[in-house]
């Protein structure tokens, strides 16, 4: 069997969490179920520099195919400069030669299934796994990589407009998800039937902190990307009061984006530069989070709080989305309102002076990310695979 993925965004400098489902998925059934994985994505940000873009890495278990760039990208990017926005007809041409390039690729020829995923606002690489779907004939199955439904600025999936109403209704021959009320939505929709629940997955053996020292001081990380749909300023500011209470504590910030300059100047404001540390893209998360002891999860902390959990952290999370699915308050983690500083400022306190809450919810939470290990939860892709291929 060979499934090729398609993803717009893939580039090693920049692996979040979707990037890493798509790493572990087919590493994982590449070795345990004989499946081979490719992986049709979108070229790296330097438009010009042709001659360092390679079309083809090989990753082992996963060959990767890079789209682009073409001509028609360097229209674009002269509209998008000049004018602010570019005309639908550069965004057709350029489609069309996305799959054009894509289609005449061995492995799209020799696929037996496309798998897309996400759902936002950019319809762009989705529309091409549909393409490329029905150009050869072959079954698609869609993930849909969000924890709820909504406008898509602000990280929400919009299932219910037009364009993914009939790419989920029209294409799709399986579609999964990891979130419980995301799984409602589409029962409402029809497409029970074709609707699976299949939790995110993480390797708890590659994460399971080895014998080190606890010899550092009271510490919280946090590790995402630096957007303004994560709201990570929120956390720093709920840090002052940390600060105010527990001067020795520390605030470590792993991931790079947007707001880093802006955190950078926050920080300085709020004479935390002692205190919290920006230390920017980690290609290893690691070892920040084996010399931590508390995590904290934004509204799209979802696997990277199951990593915490598997490196034996206690978890602060947004009762919100899936992380209200996933954390049962003061069992396996705390719950705070989304963004409210002074909640989000009372768990640091409560977790950094009870030790014993702090040891507790790390070890329950250590306990609930066994459900979520890939050794468990992968092998349901490959069935779901299977069937779509076999019906």
């Amino acid at each position: 069997m060979h499934v090729c993925h398609v993803w717009e965004r893939f580039w090693p400098i920049e692996i979040g969490g979707l990037e890493r489902y798509i790493l572990w998925l087919s590493n994982y059934l590449a070795k345990n179920k004989d499946i081979d994985f490719s992986l049709v994505t979108g070229r790296t940000k330097i438009l010009l520099v042709t001659k360092n873009i390679k079309k083809f890495e090989d990753a082992g278990f996963l060959k990767v195919y890079r789209l682009g760039p073409s001509p028609v990208d360097l229209v674009n990017g002269v509209f998008m400069y000049a004018f602010g926005s570019k005309p639908k007809l550069v965004e057709k041409m350029k489609f069309a030669g996305l799959c054009y390039e894509a289609e005449r690729w061995k492995t799209a020829q020799s696929a037996d299934l496309f798998h897309i995923h996400g759902i936002w606002g950019d319809l762009e690489y989705i529309n091409l796994g549909v393409y490329l779907s029905q150009r050869f004939k072959k079954p698609l199955v869609v993930t849909l990589h969000g924890g709820f439904v909504g406008d898509a600025l602000h990280g929400g999936m919009p299932l219910e407009s037009p364009a993914i109403k009939s790419i989920l209704k029209e294409h799709a021959a399986a579609i999964t998800t990891y979130s419980k009320e995301v799984l409602g939505v589409l029962e409402r929709m029809g497409l029970g039937e074709k609707s699976h629940l299949v939790t995110n997955f993480v390797d708890t053996a590659h994460f399971t902190k080895p014998n080190l020292s606890n010899s550092h001081d009271d510490t919280v990380v946090y590790v995402g990307r630096l957007e303004p749909v994560t709201s990570p300023e929120a956390i720093i500011r709920a840090f002052k009061q940390v600060n105010a209470k527990f001067p020795k504590a520390k605030l470590q910030i792993v991931g790079y984006g947007s707001l880093f300059e802006t955190l950078k100047g926050l920080i300085h404001d709020l004479n935390l530069e002692q205190t919290v540390f920006l230390m920017g893209k980690q290609t290893d998360v690691r070892p920040f989070l084996w010399n931590s002891d508390i995590f904290v999860a934004t509204n799209f902390g979802y696997i990277a709080s199951l990593e915490a959990w598997s490196a034996g952290l206690a978890v602060v999370a947004p009762n919100f989305g899936i992380m209200k699915e996933t954390i049962t308050h003061e069992q396996n983690g705390l719950l705070v309102e989304p963004q409210n500083i002074d909640q989000l400022s009372s768990a640091f306190i409560s977790l950094i002076g009870n030790k014993r809450l702090r040891q507790k919810l790390a070890s329950n939470g250590n306990k609930t990310a066994q459900n979520y290990d890939i050794r468990a939860v992968a092998p349901k892709m490959s069935s779901i695979y299977q069937s779509v291929i076999k019906n």
